[in-house]
This record gives C-alpha cells, sequence and structure tokens, in this order.
C-alpha cells in the first residue's frame, strides 16, 4: 500500500490511549506519512503535529487507510465513517473480545510493515441503510455495519411491533423489539436474541424478535435486495432506534423504519484470509473450553 494520508480512530476509555495513538503517529510521520485524527472534538495528550479531521471531513480528504485503536465499538463506528467514503479499515484490538479486529496491539507496529509492503487482502462486507419515517418525510438516515434494532426505553412495557419485506405482511409480536442484523451482525446482538450465525461473506439481513411474548415467532433470513419496514404500534412509555448500539433517534407513535442494504461496503484490510469459524469458536466459545 503506497499510504500518504492515515487517519486514526480511538476510544479513550482504554488506558494509555493517547500514548498509544501518539507512538503510532509519530511512527508514521516518521515515514513520510500526514496523520489525521479523526474525531469531532479535539484530545488532549496527542502529539501536535496530529491533526483534527471532523467525521464530515472524511470524503475531502482522501484518506488512504484508517486505522482504529480499541474494540469492536471502535471499529464498528470507524465501518460508518469508512464505508461511504471507500476507505479501508484496520482494526487493533485494545479490548477483551476483538470479535471484528484484525490485529492484536502487540503486533501493531510488524503487522503495518507487511500491510505497506503490500502482503494484505482486503474483506468487503455488507453494510445495513436504516431511514426514519416520520409522517411521510425521512428525518434520519444513517448506514451501520451490524444491525439495526427498534427497542423499548427502561420501562417493562411491551412493544407491539408490525413488520413487512417490502410490501408482504411478515408479522406482528409484542415484546421488547425487533433486529435486523447484517451477516457481520448475526455474532452481536442479534445472537445473543436466539438469531442463527450466518457467514459474513453472504449478503442477506437477519430478522429477529427480541423476548416475543409467543411461542411462535423465528428469527428469518431476508434477500439483501429486499427492504424491511417495521411500524411500532402502541409506544405508551418510551421505544428508539438505534444502530449499532451507538447511534439512534426517539421513536413515535406510527413511525416507519425502513432497512436495506446498504449502497456501500465496509472494507478491511486482513494479513491472511477470514477463518471465520474457527474464529467463532475461539471468541465465542464458553470460557471453559475456549482455550481447549
Amino acid at each position: 500500500m503506497n499510504a500518504r494520508k492515515i487517519g486514526i480512530t480511538i476510544n479513550l476509555r482504554y488506558k494509555n490511549i493517547q500514548a498509544i495513538a501518539s507512538q503510532l503517529a509519530r511512527w508514521l510521520m516518521d515515514r513520510g506519512i500526514e496523520v489525521f485524527l479523526v474525531d469531532d472534538v479535539e484530545v488532549d495528550g496527542l502529539t501536535a503535529d496530529m491533526k483534527t479531521l471532523p467525521e464530515e471531513d472524511v470524503r475531502s480528504i482522501h484518506l488512504d487507510m484508517l486505522i482504529a485503536l480499541g474494540g469492536d465499538g471502535t471499529l464498528l463506528r470507524t465501518a460508518r465513517i469508512g464505508a461511504p467514503n471507500a476507505v479501508p479499515i484496520l482494526g487493533i484490538n485494545l479490548g477483551n473480545l476483538g470479535f471484528l479486529s484484525e490485529i492484536e496491539a502487540h503486533r501493531l507496529y510488524p503487522s503495518l510493515e507487511q500491510v505497506f509492503l503490500g502482503n494484505y487482502i482486503k474483506d468487503h462486507r455488507m453494510m445495513l441503510q436504516a431511514s426514519l419515517q416520520r409522517e411521510g418525510k425521512v428525518i434520519w438516515e444513517i448506514c451501520g455495519l451490524n444491525d439495526v434494532v427498534v427497542h423499548k426505553g427502561s420501562f417493562s412495557r411491551l412493544l407491539e411491533i408490525y413488520f413487512w419485506v417490502e410490501k408482504d405482511f411478515a408479522g406482528s409480536c409484542k415484546g421488547d423489539g425487533i433486529i435486523i442484523a447484517s451477516p457481520t451482525g448475526s455474532t452481536a446482538y442479534s445472537l445473543s436474541a436466539g438469531g442463527p450465525v450466518v457467514h459474513p461473506s453472504l449478503e442477506v439481513m437477519i430478522h429477529t424478535w427480541i423476548c416475543p411474548h409467543t411461542i411462535t415467532a423465528r428469527p428469518t433470513v431476508i434477500p439483501s435486495d429486499r427492504h424491511c419496514v417495521i411500524e411500532v404500534e402502541n409506544i405508551t412509555g418510551e421505544a428508539f432506534l438505534t444502530v449499532d448500539g451507538q447511534a439512534g433517534q426517539p421513536l413515535q407513535k406510527m413511525d416507519q423504519i425502513i432497512v436495506k442494504k446498504a449502497p456501500c461496503k465496509a472494507v478491511f484490510i486482513r494479513l491472511a484470509p477470514l477463518k471465520f469459524f474457527s474464529l467463532l469458536k475461539s471468541k465465542l466459545s464458553d470460557p471453559e473450553t475456549r482455550y481447549e
């Protein structure tokens, strides 16, 4: 990779993250690379030569790569930044699970050397696009890597949700909410709600009810060339639309949520082909068997 401009995203909750980011920025600058911290606020404790780049300005800079320093949450945020701008992403795991990240922190610099030598492959992942419509107008639209979720607030009141696949009524259910997941997101919230594991190379959407008040509700897999329509009929407390568990909007009765395959894809840099099922076992197996 002939990189000239690289963006870094960080999660300030991690210990010594400013020092790690500053050291990385200096290492990149010593190789003639212009480095940007992609954030909407100034962060103290970073090298003075690292410029702050607001998320909305990423397209105008034409970055060659984004490096995500953190855990899976940091990588999800970085995917929402990078995918619409066709910027490949290298994930560096500083967290515990690190299901999405490619590299552990202790391998950061040798791995970057391999990337700059061109010894890498690109892993393309389907994204979801969610549109919130109120009274016939789109009031919020966003892309996400993992999932689009409609869920209740803090009070124990069931939501009555109606669900269509395009104009085909797919059912209604009272419960805590509904998840529309991508294949990448099939191992996240959807999995914990009883949804299937789907290989990330596929392009489908996975519909899963959250705590349905029925014994007949089942998850379904939907072709990616269709779109899903969700309506909540009885908001007596709080209800929210969230994307990747990070961005969200409160809902009102009769709001419509349209979920479909996004026009962009997230592109992850990998040093070797993904061994999905080995990764699944090592990251999501029971603690007693994780190190067999």
